[in-house]
């Protein structure tokens, strides 16, 4: 067998490796929203100098956006580089952006509409990384930012139409900007529906969990705590309302020689087999788990002694009529039970002390049978 630091060792490295593998998955997520920010800022400078090329604006407005938008870009990536996330950035690239657009219209008012547009492209952007409240921040710069260029450009502000080159170019560009918030609108529902996805396995893993912390693996059925819990949330109500409460301790007869005589496997074979005839003979108000080992727990809600008996008679009679035959030749299987009801102001460990005592007193009767503690 392997030592136990040697386990130790080999789950870090998995943890290790899960990490980088995450921190790589990121990187790359972080580095593909950096190349989409830097094509959305080359197309800008591209529609720039093409209108510079037709000389509706001066080619030095195409040059700085240019460098202005390298420089977004280049520090982007450096500061994703060190690890920060866009969700960290977003505000900042939304700022930046809006101010890029304004700058344009200031500057150039004349090729006012696709640039004011563009905002339109900023906001797309930070509506998928941005919370409520710094969305309203970026929202108030902006309208403050728009009604700046707005008088400052006062009666300068318009759509470049002096020729069919420039009409085209501002149909391409306005395309393309309803293009860009089309994409944008595209990727934030994915990240929507990942996200919801992530949440569903989610919650499927932490039932999951919950479910192996309260039964008990080999058969399904609820394991000692789950049944303790149970026992003593009964308890109490019965103690509350005075309403009658059992329970039902019980045992495999001769389980040592299923082991012995068949294997382990064998035996986990039989328990697994006698969880499932007993959940299709009891009554769906009963509660029943594993106690521990062969031995098993019923809680009789509602019940007093004498229905309690009934109730498990039934159960016993369907072990011993069970075919155990097809688990290994020739086996077969019955049980032993002893039953306490519960008696006012009785603690859970009397009752299962009392339990305990009809149990070793149904084995001394020659087992295959059910004794029910006195009242």
């Amino acid at each position: 067998m392997r030592g136990r630091g040697v386990i130790e060792a080999e789950e870090k490295l998995e943890a290790a490796i899960r990490e980088r593998n995450s921190r790589d998955r990121n990187q790359r997520q972080r580095v593909a929203w950096i190349g989409m920010i830097a094509a959305s800022y080359a197309l800008d400078t591209l529609f720039l100098a093409l209108f510079a090329a037709a000389g509706t604006i001066s080619g030095t407005i195409a040059s700085a956006y240019g460098a202005a938008a390298a420089a977004i870009c280049a520090s982007t990536y450096a500061f994703t580089a060190r690890g920060w996330n866009l969700k960290r950035l977003a505000e900042p690239l939304s700022i930046l952006g809006i101010a890029m657009q304004l700058g344009v219209v200031l500057t150039a008012p004349q090729i006012a509409f696709p640039f004011l547009a563009n905002l339109f492209t900023v906001f797309a952007f930070g509506m998928i990384w941005l919370p409520l409240r710094d969305s309203v921040l970026v929202w108030t710069l902006g309208i403050a930012g728009t009604a700046t260029v707005f008088y400052a450009g006062q009666g300068r502000i318009g759509v470049p139409a002096a020729s069919a080159y420039q009409l085209t170019l501002v149909w391409l560009y306005f395309s393309l900007i309803l293009g860009r918030c089309l994409l944008l609108s595209v990727n934030a529902n994915e990240m929507r529906a990942r996200l919801a996805d992530s949440r569903r396995k989610l919650a499927a893993s932490l039932e999951q969990v919950q479910h192996l912390a309260s039964h008990d693996e080999l058969t399904g059925i609820l394991n000692r705590r789950s049944l303790m819990a149970a026992l003593e949330r009964e308890r109490s109500r019965a103690e509350r309302s005075g309403a009658p409460l059992s329970i039902a301790i019980i045992d495999l007869d001769h389980f040592k020689r299923v082991n012995d005589s068949h294997g382990h496997a064998a035996g986990d074979e039989v328990l697994r087999a006698l969880a499932a005839t007993v959940q299709h003979t009891m009554r769906a108000s009963d509660i029943f788990g594993r106690y521990g080992g062969e031995e098993f727990m019923m809680i009789l809600v509602g019940d007093a002694s004498a229905l309690a008996l009934k109730a498990m008679e039934r159960i016993r009679a369907a072990v011993a009529a069970r075919n155990w035959s097809s688990l290994a030749p020739d086996l077969s299987i019955t049980l032993s039970a002893g039953i306490a009801s519960h008696r006012k102001g009785e603690s859970i460990e009397q009752l299962l002390h009392r339990a305990d005592l009809a149990l070793y007193q149904a084995k001394d009767a020659g087992r295959n049978t059910i004794v029910v503690s006195p009242s």
